[in-house]
C-alpha cells in the first residue's frame, strides 16, 4: 500500500556543486553520500538531502547525457517557504536569479500562492512557494 512520497530524484552533471547548492544556497542537510553500484547503469555517485521531510536524492549517472537538458516530464520541483521576500532577498544576495524576475501573486491557484522560481545546477526547475 501507498504510503506516501520517499523522496524527489534529481540527475546531477556535478555532485559537488548540486550538494554545496542545496546545502549552502537552500539550506538542504546532506544526510546521506555514496557511491551505488547499481545493476544496470553502474557506479553512480549520490548524495541524499533533506529539509522539513522533503528528500531529494542527487545523481551524478556514470553517462552524463543522462541529465535533461531540456525540462522534461516532471516540470518542476515545488519547495513550501514562508516569507518568500525576504528569502528571495537573500538569495540575490547570493547570486541566484529568478525566473521571472519578481515575485508572482496566484490567487486563483489552489489555496492562493505567492512563487517564483530559481534554476539548480544541473538545470533542474525548482519553485518557491508561499501559501497566503
Amino acid at each position: 500500500m501507498i504510503q506516501g512520497l520517499y523522496h524527489i530524484g534529481v540527475y546531477t552533471k556535478d555532485l559537488e556543486q548540486s550538494m554545496e547548492f542545496y546545502s549552502q544556497i537552500l539550506s538542504f542537510t546532506v544526510k546521506w553520500r555514496g557511491i551505488v553500484d547499481h545493476p544496470t547503469m553502474g557506479k553512480m555517485p549520490v548524495a541524499v538531502v533533506e529539509l522539513g521531510g522533503c528528500i531529494i536524492e542527487l545523481v551524478q549517472p556514470a553517462n552524463p547525457d543522462a541529465v535533461a537538458k531540456e525540462a522534461g516530464p516532471v516540470q518542476h520541483i515545488a519547495l513550501k517557504v514562508e516569507d518568500i521576500n525576504t528569502l528571495a532577498m537573500l538569495l540575490k544576495d547570493k547570486g541566484i536569479q529568478f525566473y521571472p524576475d519578481e515575485i508572482e501573486n496566484l490567487p486563483s491557484f489552489w489555496k492562493g500562492i505567492k512563487h517564483i522560481f530559481i534554476y539548480g545546477p544541473s538545470n533542474e526547475r525548482i519553485e518557491l512557494v508561499e501559501e497566503y
